[in-house]
């Protein structure tokens, strides 16, 4: 294959596959936003930013969590760049740790989708709650964080799903070279 045409290739799967990533951002902002119910919803703008540092570079992924956390916190009303900032880390963190340490599959991305949601559950409990002393503070933790941080992690394995086909077939153009028969070989 051509190496240009094979850099152009790449560089289209690459803007496709963020055009992709912000999709799944822009549905994730508004489900969270615009759904209503009495019982919590899962925050899927985490398991989005996870699975963008599963699959990309630990600068791209950092700014892409940073821009899923600044939705995060227009969608549940906290203070601006409390979740932009713990997820820039978070993600910047867990691309590192599957570039060097881990491998890419889905009982990673497990693993550091639980760890990824109970930090930030566990924080946003932390300085919105436990820290004002709210007679209510264990009820809310109990029944409101919890469910969401169940929902969240099983919702992400949906997202993992999503990001995966979209990783396979967007992913970096691989070369096939077919060896040919020669007769020409002289053997001794």
């Amino acid at each position: 294959m051509n190496i240009e045409l094979k850099k152009k290739r790449e560089a289209r799967n690459t803007v496709i596959r963020w055009v992709f990533y912000f999709v799944i951002m822009a549905f994730s902002y508004v489900f969270i936003s615009t759904v209503q119910t009495g019982y919590s919803i899962p925050l899927l703008l985490i398991p989005a930013a996870v699975c963008a540092a599963l699959r990309e570079q630990p600068f791209g992924s950092a700014v892409y969590a940073c821009v899923c956390g600044l939705l995060l916190d227009s969608a549940q009303g906290t203070l601006p760049g409390f979740n932009a900032l713990l997820l820039m880390w978070v993600c910047a963190m867990v691309s590192l740790l599957l570039g060097y340490l881990m491998r890419r599959n889905i009982l990673s991305f497990l693993i550091l989708d639980l760890a990824a949601t109970a930090i930030q559950s566990l924080l946003h409990y932390l300085f919105f709650y436990a820290i004002w002393g709210y007679d209510e503070g264990h009820g809310i933790f109990t029944g409101i964080f919890i469910p969401e941080f169940i929902f969240t992690n099983i919702a992400g394995v949906l997202m993992y799903l999503i990001t995966t086909v979209i990783s396979k077939t967007f992913g970096t153009v691989t070369e096939h070279y077919i060896e040919e028969k020669s007769d020409d070989i002289v053997r001794e």
